[in-house]
């Protein structure tokens, strides 16, 4: 990162902006190399994230060509105005950004228990998880290569 001082490289930092995100956007690129992103909903724990959505689709046809994907997400995001001078005219912002590889989760199993980790992220209901849901619903894990938080106008953690 260009901008050390607004680099934070604690784990810890960026975990908690990762508990309070509400959505993030995934990054993807196909054979052709355009790029495409999408926001979405998400839940991860340590070293992964979970991402969800429906079995077929332009995410899941660029996943399945190429599984290395960016994600970003922001929170407590505010615009700092001064309205006389624009070079002071700024964003205050938390994010954290990153590499990951994605991989299909198809056990059924396994698929309910990355669909938990994704509703606990929301505070959200886990069960009931029927069969047919599951069977109809794509549960993406995104194993996280590279993250770095950003922080603007606000304390830099220790």
């Amino acid at each position: 990162m260009r901008r050390k001082d607004k680099e934070v490289t604690s784990q810890e930092w960026m975990m908690e902006v990762l508990k309070k995100g509400v959505w993030m956007e995934l990054a993807m690129a196909g054979k052709d190399g355009w790029p495409y992103i999408v926001p979405l909903n998400y839940g991860f724990k340590e070293d992964f994230i979970i991402i969800h959505g429906a079995i077929e689709g332009k995410k899941i046809d660029l996943l399945r060509e190429n599984n290395k994907v960016a994600f970003n997400l922001a929170i407590d995001t505010e615009i700092v105005r001064n309205e006389n001078d624009p070079s002071k005219f700024t964003m205050k912002y938390k994010s954290v950004s990153g590499l990951g590889i994605a991989s299909f989760i198809e056990d059924l199993d396994e698929k309910k228990e990355a669909l938990k980790i994704l509703m606990h992220h929301y505070d959200g209901p886990t069960e009931p998880m029927p069969e047919i849901m599951l069977k109809a619903t794509a549960a993406i894990k995104i194993r996280i290569t590279e993250m770095t938080g950003k922080i603007s106008n606000y304390s830099k953690p220790e």
